[in-house]
């Protein structure tokens, strides 16, 4: 069958399938929000070390001292009160 043949044949798509939506529950949102406060905090950790070591210049030191703050703004919004 040819490029042009196959052109000109009808749609193959012979049935539409269904598709089942998963909802989330409570629960399992509760513990992607956990999942991403535990990256963030991993994160933290990570950054601080790297400011800690004292190989950044001071344009560097600034940029990554202004990511830490947003990290960990970021982080007491997501995290539970």
């Amino acid at each position: 069958m040819t490029v042009a043949n196959r052109r000109r044949s009808g749609d193959r798509r012979v049935k539409d399938v269904p598709v089942t939506i998963e909802r989330r529950s409570g629960l399992d949102r509760r513990m992607i929000v956990e999942s991403a406060t535990a990256q963030i905090h991993a994160v933290l950790e990570l950054l601080t070390q790297l400011a800690d070591q004292g190989a950044l210049r001071d344009d560097s030191r600034r940029l990554l001292d202004t990511a830490v703050l947003r990290l960990r703004y970021a982080l007491e919004r997501m995290e539970p009160e």
